[in-house]
Protein backbone atom coordinates (compact mmCIF):
# COMPACT_ATOMS: atom_id res chain seq x y z
CA UNK A 1 0.00 0.00 0.00
CA UNK A 2 1.19 3.53 -1.27
CA UNK A 3 2.13 6.21 1.96
CA UNK A 4 -1.81 7.95 2.32
CA UNK A 5 -1.98 11.19 0.91
CA UNK A 6 -1.27 13.61 3.89
CA UNK A 7 -1.28 16.88 2.15
CA UNK A 8 -5.27 16.74 1.40
CA UNK A 9 -5.91 15.36 5.15
CA UNK A 10 -4.04 18.25 6.32
CA UNK A 11 -6.40 20.13 5.09
CA UNK A 12 -9.50 18.22 5.86
CA UNK A 13 -8.32 18.08 9.50
CA UNK A 14 -7.53 21.94 9.42
CA UNK A 15 -11.10 22.77 7.68
CA UNK A 16 -13.23 20.78 10.30
CA UNK A 17 -11.01 21.61 13.23
CA UNK A 18 -11.25 25.01 12.27
CA UNK A 19 -15.12 25.19 12.02
CA UNK A 20 -16.39 22.35 14.78
CA UNK A 21 -17.65 20.15 11.86
CA UNK A 22 -18.11 16.16 11.97
CA UNK A 23 -17.99 13.40 9.32
CA UNK A 24 -13.98 13.57 9.08
CA UNK A 25 -13.69 9.73 9.51
CA UNK A 26 -15.51 9.60 6.47
CA UNK A 27 -13.90 12.22 4.87
CA UNK A 28 -10.32 10.58 5.54
CA UNK A 29 -11.87 7.40 4.00
CA UNK A 30 -11.87 8.14 0.94
CA UNK A 31 -9.02 10.96 0.04
CA UNK A 32 -7.17 8.80 -2.13
CA UNK A 33 -10.25 7.65 -4.28
CA UNK A 34 -11.04 11.22 -4.57
CA UNK A 35 -7.52 12.26 -5.55
CA UNK A 36 -7.56 9.42 -8.45
CA UNK A 37 -10.96 10.72 -9.83
CA UNK A 38 -9.43 14.09 -10.11
CA UNK A 39 -6.49 13.36 -11.61
CA UNK A 40 -8.13 11.51 -14.42
CA UNK A 41 -10.27 14.00 -15.60
CA UNK A 42 -9.87 17.27 -17.71
CA UNK A 43 -9.85 20.18 -14.98
CA UNK A 44 -10.11 22.98 -17.62
CA UNK A 45 -12.77 21.37 -18.71
CA UNK A 46 -14.65 21.51 -15.59
CA UNK A 47 -12.69 24.62 -14.92
CA UNK A 48 -14.47 26.14 -17.83
CA UNK A 49 -17.90 23.73 -17.28
CA UNK A 50 -17.46 22.74 -21.05
CA UNK A 51 -20.83 20.31 -22.08
CA UNK A 52 -18.52 17.31 -22.90
CA UNK A 53 -16.63 17.29 -19.10
CA UNK A 54 -16.41 15.03 -17.08
CA UNK A 55 -18.89 14.99 -14.12
CA UNK A 56 -17.99 13.95 -10.52
CA UNK A 57 -20.60 13.30 -7.84
CA UNK A 58 -20.02 12.81 -4.11
CA UNK A 59 -23.25 10.76 -3.06
CA UNK A 60 -21.93 10.36 0.45
CA UNK A 61 -22.16 14.20 0.59
CA UNK A 62 -21.95 14.23 4.47
CA UNK A 63 -18.05 13.85 3.55
CA UNK A 64 -18.01 17.07 2.21
CA UNK A 65 -15.11 18.29 3.63
CA UNK A 66 -13.01 15.69 1.96
CA UNK A 67 -14.41 16.92 -1.50
CA UNK A 68 -13.92 20.68 -0.93
CA UNK A 69 -9.81 19.88 -0.09
CA UNK A 70 -9.05 17.99 -2.94
CA UNK A 71 -11.22 20.18 -5.23
CA UNK A 72 -9.06 23.13 -3.41
CA UNK A 73 -5.89 20.84 -4.20
CA UNK A 74 -6.66 20.85 -8.32
CA UNK A 75 -7.12 24.24 -8.02
CA UNK A 76 -11.29 24.44 -7.99
CA UNK A 77 -11.57 26.23 -5.30
CA UNK A 78 -9.47 28.93 -3.41
CA UNK A 79 -7.83 29.24 -0.02
CA UNK A 80 -10.32 31.81 1.09
CA UNK A 81 -13.36 30.83 -0.35
CA UNK A 82 -12.48 26.87 1.66
CA UNK A 83 -11.38 28.83 4.98
CA UNK A 84 -15.25 29.63 5.60
CA UNK A 85 -16.55 26.07 5.23
CA UNK A 86 -19.24 25.02 7.85
CA UNK A 87 -19.01 28.51 8.99
CA UNK A 88 -22.03 30.57 8.50
CA UNK A 89 -23.14 32.66 5.43
CA UNK A 90 -20.71 30.31 3.68
CA UNK A 91 -21.36 28.50 0.36
CA UNK A 92 -19.46 24.82 1.62
CA UNK A 93 -22.06 23.95 3.81
CA UNK A 94 -21.37 20.69 5.92
CA UNK A 95 -23.34 18.39 2.94
CA UNK A 96 -22.58 18.75 -0.61
CA UNK A 97 -23.88 21.82 -2.70
CA UNK A 98 -24.64 22.77 -5.95
CA UNK A 99 -24.41 26.33 -5.47
CA UNK A 100 -20.46 25.75 -5.15
CA UNK A 101 -18.69 26.58 -8.47
CA UNK A 102 -18.08 23.00 -10.30
CA UNK A 103 -19.95 20.91 -7.21
CA UNK A 104 -22.62 18.89 -9.54
CA UNK A 105 -25.02 17.99 -7.70
CA UNK A 106 -26.33 18.67 -3.90
CA UNK A 107 -25.98 15.37 -1.82
CA UNK A 108 -26.37 14.40 1.98
CA UNK A 109 -29.45 12.28 1.67
CA UNK A 110 -28.09 9.05 1.38
CA UNK A 111 -28.86 7.00 -2.22
CA UNK A 112 -29.67 10.13 -4.28
CA UNK A 113 -26.54 10.76 -5.90
CA UNK A 114 -26.30 7.86 -7.60
CA UNK A 115 -29.72 7.41 -9.59
CA UNK A 116 -28.80 11.31 -10.83
CA UNK A 117 -25.41 10.31 -12.10
CA UNK A 118 -27.32 7.56 -13.53
CA UNK A 119 -29.74 10.01 -15.41
CA UNK A 120 -26.65 12.37 -16.31
CA UNK A 121 -24.35 9.66 -18.03
CA UNK A 122 -27.43 8.46 -20.16
CA UNK A 123 -27.88 12.13 -21.01
CA UNK A 124 -24.10 12.53 -21.94
CA UNK A 125 -25.07 9.65 -23.93
CA UNK A 126 -28.24 10.35 -25.92
CA UNK A 127 -27.09 13.57 -26.79
CA UNK A 128 -23.30 11.72 -28.10
CA UNK A 129 -21.07 13.72 -25.80
CA UNK A 130 -17.65 11.88 -24.61
CA UNK A 131 -17.57 11.99 -21.05
CA UNK A 132 -17.95 10.17 -18.04
CA UNK A 133 -20.10 10.02 -14.85
CA UNK A 134 -18.11 9.47 -11.79
CA UNK A 135 -19.90 8.47 -8.54
CA UNK A 136 -18.63 7.89 -4.74
CA UNK A 137 -21.11 6.38 -2.68
CA UNK A 138 -20.37 4.71 0.56
CA UNK A 139 -20.84 1.05 1.47
CA UNK A 140 -23.77 2.01 4.38
CA UNK A 141 -25.27 3.99 1.81
CA UNK A 142 -25.81 1.23 -0.44
CA UNK A 143 -28.26 -0.46 2.09
CA UNK A 144 -30.82 2.69 0.62
CA UNK A 145 -33.09 1.07 -2.09
CA UNK A 146 -32.58 4.11 -4.46
CA UNK A 147 -29.28 2.50 -5.58
CA UNK A 148 -30.52 -0.40 -6.42
CA UNK A 149 -33.45 0.49 -8.51
CA UNK A 150 -30.48 2.62 -10.24
CA UNK A 151 -27.43 -0.34 -10.76
CA UNK A 152 -30.84 -2.37 -11.73
CA UNK A 153 -31.62 0.34 -14.96
CA UNK A 154 -27.96 0.99 -15.47
CA UNK A 155 -27.22 -2.70 -16.08
CA UNK A 156 -30.11 -3.20 -18.31
CA UNK A 157 -29.19 -0.13 -20.72
CA UNK A 158 -25.42 -0.69 -20.53
CA UNK A 159 -24.41 2.81 -19.32
CA UNK A 160 -20.87 2.19 -20.00
CA UNK A 161 -20.08 6.15 -19.29
CA UNK A 162 -21.08 4.85 -15.22
CA UNK A 163 -18.50 4.58 -13.28
CA UNK A 164 -19.40 4.13 -9.40
CA UNK A 165 -16.68 4.33 -6.42
CA UNK A 166 -18.12 2.31 -3.41
CA UNK A 167 -16.14 3.48 -0.33
CA UNK A 168 -16.07 -0.06 2.10
CA UNK A 169 -14.64 1.25 5.12
CA UNK A 170 -17.50 -1.67 6.71
CA UNK A 171 -18.86 1.43 8.88
CA UNK A 172 -22.03 3.09 8.72
CA UNK A 173 -22.86 5.66 11.05
CA UNK A 174 -24.85 2.79 13.12
CA UNK A 175 -21.61 0.88 13.55
CA UNK A 176 -20.92 -2.23 11.14
CA UNK A 177 -22.23 -2.26 8.05
CA UNK A 178 -22.31 -6.18 7.82
CA UNK A 179 -24.37 -6.48 11.10
CA UNK A 180 -26.84 -4.33 10.39
CA UNK A 181 -27.86 -5.02 6.91
CA UNK A 182 -25.10 -7.11 4.52
CA UNK A 183 -24.29 -6.20 1.13
CA UNK A 184 -22.16 -9.89 0.60
CA UNK A 185 -21.12 -10.70 -1.94
CA UNK A 186 -20.96 -7.30 -3.40
CA UNK A 187 -18.90 -7.73 -6.48
CA UNK A 188 -21.22 -10.71 -7.53
CA UNK A 189 -24.51 -8.64 -6.91
CA UNK A 190 -22.99 -5.84 -9.02
CA UNK A 191 -22.03 -8.40 -12.00
CA UNK A 192 -25.53 -9.84 -11.51
CA UNK A 193 -27.38 -6.52 -12.75
CA UNK A 194 -24.89 -6.32 -15.90
CA UNK A 195 -21.88 -4.55 -14.08
CA UNK A 196 -18.16 -4.96 -14.12
CA UNK A 197 -16.88 -4.91 -11.11
CA UNK A 198 -13.25 -4.46 -10.01
CA UNK A 199 -11.61 -4.72 -6.21
CA UNK A 200 -8.99 -2.32 -5.31
CA UNK A 201 -7.07 -1.11 -2.40
CA UNK A 202 -8.80 2.30 -1.98
CA UNK A 203 -5.92 3.73 -0.12
CA UNK A 204 -3.80 3.23 -3.53
CA UNK A 205 -3.82 6.19 -5.87
CA UNK A 206 -2.30 4.32 -9.05
CA UNK A 207 -4.41 1.21 -7.98
CA UNK A 208 -7.56 2.77 -8.25
CA UNK A 209 -6.25 5.36 -11.61
CA UNK A 210 -5.24 2.37 -13.34
CA UNK A 211 -8.75 1.05 -12.51
CA UNK A 212 -10.13 4.08 -13.65
CA UNK A 213 -8.48 3.90 -16.90
CA UNK A 214 -9.66 0.39 -17.64
CA UNK A 215 -13.08 0.99 -16.62
CA UNK A 216 -13.48 3.88 -19.44
CA UNK A 217 -12.70 1.23 -21.80
CA UNK A 218 -15.84 -0.89 -20.82
CA UNK A 219 -19.52 -1.34 -23.11
CA UNK A 220 -20.68 -1.88 -19.27
CA UNK A 221 -21.23 0.43 -16.53
CA UNK A 222 -18.35 0.09 -13.69
CA UNK A 223 -18.61 -0.32 -9.98
CA UNK A 224 -14.78 -0.06 -8.55
CA UNK A 225 -15.00 -1.98 -4.60
CA UNK A 226 -12.70 0.66 -2.90
CA UNK A 227 -11.33 -1.40 0.29
CA UNK A 228 -10.56 1.52 2.90
CA UNK A 229 -10.35 1.90 6.34
CA UNK A 230 -12.95 5.09 8.07
CA UNK A 231 -9.98 7.87 9.74
CA UNK A 232 -7.60 6.32 7.48
CA UNK A 233 -4.36 8.54 8.37
CA UNK A 234 -4.72 9.28 11.74
CA UNK A 235 -4.33 6.73 13.76
CA UNK A 236 -6.67 6.81 17.00
CA UNK A 237 -9.23 7.71 14.35
CA UNK A 238 -8.78 4.38 12.03
CA UNK A 239 -11.84 2.38 12.59
CA UNK A 240 -12.99 4.02 15.28
CA UNK A 241 -16.71 5.17 14.20
CA UNK A 242 -16.55 7.29 17.17
CA UNK A 243 -15.38 10.17 14.46
CA UNK A 244 -18.50 9.65 12.41
CA UNK A 245 -19.55 12.86 14.51
CA UNK A 246 -16.78 14.17 16.86
CA UNK A 247 -14.63 16.88 15.47
CA UNK A 248 -11.11 16.59 16.37
CA UNK A 249 -9.95 19.29 19.05
CA UNK A 250 -7.83 19.74 22.11
CA UNK A 251 -4.94 17.01 22.56
CA UNK A 252 -7.03 15.14 19.80
CA UNK A 253 -5.88 17.71 17.20
CA UNK A 254 -2.50 18.33 18.35
CA UNK A 255 -2.06 14.75 18.02
CA UNK A 256 -3.49 14.51 14.55
CA UNK A 257 -1.52 17.52 13.74
CA UNK A 258 1.57 15.83 14.49
CA UNK A 259 0.58 12.24 12.63
CA UNK A 260 -0.14 14.19 9.19
CA UNK A 261 3.43 16.08 9.16
CA UNK A 262 5.89 14.94 6.79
Amino acid sequence: MKTPNKNIRRTILQIIHNSGAAHIGSALSMVEILNAIFKSVDIDKIKNSQNDRDRIILSKGHATSGLYATMFHHGLLGEQELSTYFKNDSLLAGHASHHVPHVEHSTGGLGHGLPVALGMAIGARTKKIDSHIFVIVGDGELQEGSNWEAIMLAGTLKVGNLIIFVDMNRLSQVGEVEKSCSLEPLKLRFESFGFDALDVDGHDEDEIYKAIQKSKTSVKPVAILCHTIKGKGISFMENNNLWHYRCPQGNDYDKAVLELRE
